[in-house]
């Protein structure tokens, strides 16, 4: 079989789109971080919210959360209205996210808990959702 050179770059980046939550999140630093929902990207293999954490100093930080899948966020209830509500309002959210390994300001996020304080978005449990986890 003939192989297209377009066939084969779209096989490599899908083979280099997804990636362990081990190698590039450490499951033992837990981050609580409270910001401003500025965007959100829902796609496969994996989305991204991106927030505005104040810091004590008053300086803004900009982080990236990954999430699951779209399939995954809609099995937990979390389509993407929710989530284009959160940026459209500018609510203050409350996310619980493991810190990348590399200590730079991306996580992946478990969970998002609204301004009201009741109301959490679960994003996905880690055995779903981060492949190679223990169960």
């Amino acid at each position: 079989m003939k192989h297209t050179p377009a066939l084969l770059l779209t096989l490599a980046s899908l083979a280099f789109g997804h990636h362990s939550f081990q190698a590039e999140y450490d499951q033992s630093k837990p981050l609580t971080l409270v910001g401003k929902v500025t965007k959100v990207v829902i796609e496969n293999p994996h989305g991204w919210i991106y927030l505005e954490v104040q810091k004590d100093n008053g300086k803004t930080v900009s982080w990236q959360i990954e999430t699951p899948a779209p399939g995954a966020l809609n099995r937990n209830g979390s389509g993407r209205e929710v989530f284009n509500e959160l940026v459209t309002t500018g609510e203050r959210v409350t996310v619980n996210a493991f810190a990348a390994r590399d200590e730079s300001k991306h996580a992946w996020g478990s969970s998002v808990t609204r301004g009201d304080g009741r109301t959490t978005i679960r994003l996905g449990d880690l055995s779903q959702t981060a492949p190679g986890l223990p169960r």
